[in-house]
């Protein structure tokens, strides 16, 4: 047991950050395992094997009926459960300081249909909630406490985007306020990045039913109320957390987080964006080894963070 000791003491000063103890910050209280987790399987996006595909319309209005008269791109058809060794088109470069400017890619993107560039300039936060508690896009409406719009900073630069409300979330209407939400709070301030200055949001606004995986029917009813979001926000970064959420920003075949996580990747809105863990499978992983999934978060934020700083101070 002393050798066990000697040696997280070792990896503790590896990976702390000015004399940040990122054992004390990764790790859930009574949760300190010495042996290691196995990685958790993919879980596949959706739980509908094949969706239609199509265009977005505009911005995706709500029509008479209250529902959502978005469509998905092409890229989105065919099965979310489909396994694939293939990784999407990484960004060559790194996110460029230049406000604005096209991020060089190595290939072209299959599809740019959810660009931010056509969006009413009289939209705002306030409307977009207005239209989110009349949408009756999908079932999620009839079973819903609160809708969960998402919360931080009306200019922020960086922008976090989880799969859905839970329901601690559902409660109180804020995202990411449960146990996964106050490990991401302890994450982000280990990093020097404060919870006000960002933005936190989910794809969903709604809480999925015992917190099952969202469907795309779901999804696609709530995206343009995510895409009116960023419209006004114009972010410069997009953290993704968990599985779901990259696999609807970046694409359906994208592998897991597990395998891209810490990459920066382009995504269906024009915005670089990483893939992250999501606090809630970092609490079901305990383990602070070196390689573990905590371990590999604390390097990813460390890597977003400097990106965010180079952003800021080229402004």
């Amino acid at each position: 047991m002393a050798k066990r000791k000697t040696s997280e003491k070792k990896t503790t000063e590896k990976c702390s950050t000015n004399s940040v103890n990122l054992f004390e910050i990764l790790t859930p209280p009574g949760q300190i395992p010495f042996h290691e987790y196995e990685m958790a399987e993919v879980i596949p996006l959706v739980n509908s094997p094949e969706i239609s595909s199509g265009t977005p319309s505009g911005s995706g209005p709500i029509n008479a009926s209250g529902k959502c008269s978005e469509t998905l791109p092409e890229k989105y058809s065919g099965s979310f459960s489909e396994s694939s060794t293939k990784t999407p088109e990484k960004i060559s470069e790194q996110p460029s300081k230049s406000p604005g400017k096209k991020l060089p890619i190595s290939k072209p993107l299959e599809n740019q249909n959810f660009s931010l560039d056509s969006f009413d300039s009289t939209d705002s936060f306030e409307k977009i909630k207005a239209d989110a508690l009349t949408c009756t896009g999908c079932s999620l409406c009839k079973t819903r406490t609160n809708v969960v719009m998402g919360e931080g900073s009306d200019h922020a630069l960086l922008v976090f985007i989880g799969e859905a409300p839970g329901e601690d979330e559902d409660l109180s209407g804020r995202p990411f306020v449960g146990k996964a939400g106050k490990h991401l709070d302890k994450i982000l301030a280990a990093a020097g990045i404060s919870r006000e200055e960002v933005f936190i949001c989910n794809i969903l606004k709604d809480r999925p039913p015992d917190n099952r995986t969202p469907t795309i029917e779901e999804m696609q009813a709530c995206t343009p109320f995510l895409r009116r979001q960023l419209n006004l926000l114009k972010p410069r970064l997009i953290g993704l957390l968990g599985n779901t959420a990259i696999k609807f920003v970046i694409g359906p075949k994208t592998p897991g987080v597990t395998t891209i996580h810490g990459q920066w990747f382009d995504s269906i809105f024009g915005i670089p964006c990483m893939p992250l863990y999501h606090p809630s499978y970092l609490l079901r992983n305990a383990s602070r080894a070196q390689g573990s999934p905590n371990w590999q978060m604390w390097q990813d934020i460390q890597e977003l963070k400097k990106r965010y700083d180079e952003i800021k101070t080229s402004k």
